[in-house]
């Protein structure tokens, strides 16, 4: 009987985490073909000639925001339904979206595609739904490991979706390359929702509320600290997204070759993978907020790096300061999420921050991109950032970077 149920226990913890593995498969795969390879295509040697760089970038605006209304929604599903079939979806729209992607001829041809077919294909694919599926999956106690474990095998998506989607546009042109993008995620996408087996959603009793209704409960069971720490949030991942977004654009004016600027940025893929399982296990000693803060004035560091970078010895130095922390925000702010504000609507409140967070990629590339295109521009733009960054990591402290979190009630 002991042998039998130490059996049992390894098969179901196996089983538990080998889903962990599952679903960072299709997280790599989504923000590969729809989020990283955009720093590629955006420039002038692949979509960005033909569509034009500022376009292409608003674009891309458009859909992160777009996808972050869709994230509301997507929070309620999975809160009420279930994630399986958002990953279908999800996967299906993606490729739709990629493939129309690929006969744009104008720039607002981009940003209808985007806004409209590739934006709730984010919202569908990417964590926030995934998170939902970990909090009913994990206990509190067990969260900070599931969830470094989790973006620690979904640390290697700029790695391979940088590099590729280079040699792609290379090999068969920005077209061919995004329509292989697609099919690549639609492959993934069923593949994993084939072997996911979740838990059962939240239970509706009769006569609640309609979809609409549960929505909008959603939304007002957000606390005050609840819509500080969004905000604060918010304004650090404007800055982020900002810089991030254009670093290879900066250095291409500056007469660096993309082609090799592309290959060292994948690296910052593999030097983010210690620190994704490491600093959210930290959070189980110390303040997950603080780990956050911390990460985030790192990010401002490579941020005023970059600015000014004119030697690969200062890209290496971006690559090493940025490679470090970048991977560990979402779970970091996931856990912040998971001890303070957990609960019936947690998938809902993810969904609101993350239409604030799709905000603050929207307009940080926008806004960057607005300024940029030219040396003194990007220098501008890159230091702004940093010192938006700092002064956000100010107000997260001041909220309630001083205070113990409390316990999630799962």
């Amino acid at each position: 009987m002991a042998v039998q149920t130490a059996r049992f226990f390894s098969a179901a913890f196996s089983a538990k985490w080998l889903q962990v593995a599952a679903v960072s498969a299709l997280i790599n795969t989504s923000y590969g073909t729809m989020s990283y390879s955009f720093s590629v295509l955006v420039t002038r040697e692949a979509a960005g000639g033909d569509l034009g760089v500022g376009g292409l970038a608003i674009a891309f605006s458009a859909g992160l925001l777009v996808s972050g209304l869709a994230a509301i929604g997507v929070g309620t599903i999975a809160d009420l339904f279930g994630v399986r079939r958002l990953m279908v979806f999800g996967s299906a729209l993606g490729l739709l979206g990629l493939v129309l992607f690929s006969f744009c001829t104008e720039a607002w041809h981009a940003m209808v595609v985007t806004a409209l077919v590739l934006a709730p294909a984010m919202a569908a694919t990417f964590y926030e739904p995934i998170y939902v599926l970990m909090n009913r999956w994990f206990e509190p106690h067990e969260r900070p490991r599931a969830y470094g474990v989790l973006t620690l095998l979904s640390g290697v998506s700029v790695t391979i979706f940088t590099p590729l989607t280079q040699w792609l546009v290379a090999d068969y042109g920005w077209r061919d390359a995004v329509r292989i993008l697609g099919v690549i995620l639609l492959v993934v996408g069923l593949a994993v929702a084939a072997v996911l087996r979740e838990p059962p959603p939240i239970a509706r009793p009769a006569g609640r509320p309609s979809f609409l209704r549960e929505v909008w409960a959603g939304m007002r069971s957000g606390s005050a600290q609840f819509w500080l720490f969004s905000i604060a949030f918010f304004v650090a991942a404007t800055a982020h997204g900002g810089f991030q977004f254009h670093f290879i654009s900066l250095l291409e004016t500056r007469g660096f070759d993309t082609g090799s600027v592309a290959r060292a940025v994948a690296v910052t893929g593999l030097l983010s993978l210690p620190m994704r399982l490491l600093l959210p296990l930290s959070a189980g000693r110390v303040s997950s907020v603080r780990v956050l803060i911390v990460c985030f004035l790192l990010l401002a560091v490579s941020a005023w790096v970059g600015a000014t970078a004119t030697a690969w010895w200062q890209v290496w130095i971006y690559i090493l300061i940025y490679g470090s922390v970048f991977g560990a925000v979402f779970p970091l702010r996931a856990l912040v999420m998971a001890e303070r504000f957990s609960g019936e609507f947690f998938g809902r409140l993810m969904g609101v921050q993350a239409l604030l967070f799709a905000v603050a990629r929207a307009l940080g590339p926008g806004l960057v991109g607005l300024a940029g295109e030219s040396k003194d521009g990007y220098e501008l733009a890159f230091r702004t950032c940093a010192v938006v960054l700092v002064l956000s990591c100010g107000a997260m402290f001041l909220l309630f970077g001083r205070t113990p979190s409390r316990p999630a009630s799962g």
